[in-house]
């Protein structure tokens, strides 16, 4: 529904978040047709931790709880050191993305 009427989105898509996510193009179309941008699709984690040490940006206080990658809440859970960071998104489903 927020994107209905609009002809472009953008989203933080990283490729090095996972394989699934390693053909990502900066720009391209979504499911629904419409322009998707992913400006940081080729940053890398070291390259987010910069830009916002860099820039004093604030940053979620659940990533300094064990939830590196947050998604909504009931499918989202900690990720123990060392998993996978994308590990605790879609927690107990067959499902990725």
């Amino acid at each position: 529904r927020a994107l209905a009427g609009k002809a472009a989105w953008m989203s933080g898509l990283r490729r090095d978040e996972a394989p699934s996510r390693a053909g990502s193009p900066i720009i391209g179309r979504d499911l629904r047709g419409l322009v998707k941008v992913n400006p940081l699709a080729n940053w890398t984690a070291a390259d987010v931790d910069d830009y916002i040490e860099r820039h004093d940006v604030p940053v979620n206080p659940l990533t300094l709880n064990g939830y590196p990658s947050i998604g909504c809440m009931p499918c989202t859970q900690p990720v123990a050191p060392g998993e996978d960071p994308r590990s605790g998104r879609w927690a107990g489903r067959d499902k990725t993305e």
